[in-house]
């Protein structure tokens, strides 16, 4: 890469004889560095860099004891959940609040998708906010 300096600045018409003429200063100069890649050194090489561990799974790992309470859990806030969208249906609800119940089946058919992949803690989170919108609608 080159910089080139810019071209001076084109030198004021002369003054009258009885003033002195001012001193003109050079233009700055740029120093250019040019900064050469680093050597090839056995460390930065391709060949010997390491593999990077097994990351763990981020799921949560629960016992079949754990694992058959939380799904206990999961289809009794299932069917509370699905008696009172059988309730709300049947009341007179505005549209904002239309939305809102049909918001919480949506959720509840997610949680029930969930629970049937095996995926406990998506389904347990999305029957919680159903229930949540539920409670809203109720009160």
């Amino acid at each position: 890469m080159v910089i080139e300096e810019p071209a001076p600045p084109e030198p004021p018409p002369a003054p009258p004889a009885e003033t002195p003429a001012p001193k003109e200063t050079p233009p700055p100069h740029h120093h250019v560095v040019r900064k050469e890649p680093p050597a090839s050194t056995p460390e930065n090489t391709p060949e010997t860099v390491e593999p990077l561990p097994q990351v763990p799974s981020l799921e949560p790992h629960e016992s079949s004891m754990e694992q058959a309470s939380l799904h206990r859990e999961i289809e009794g806030l299932q069917d509370d959940v699905r008696e009172r969208i059988t309730k709300l249906s049947h009341a007179g609800l505005s549209g904002v609040n239309r939305k809102t119940l049909d918001d919480a089946r949506t959720f509840f058919r997610q949680s029930t998708q969930a629970l049937d992949a095996g995926d406990l803690q998506r389904a347990l989170t999305l029957a919680r906010k159903a229930s949540l919108l539920l409670s809203a609608l109720e009160h």
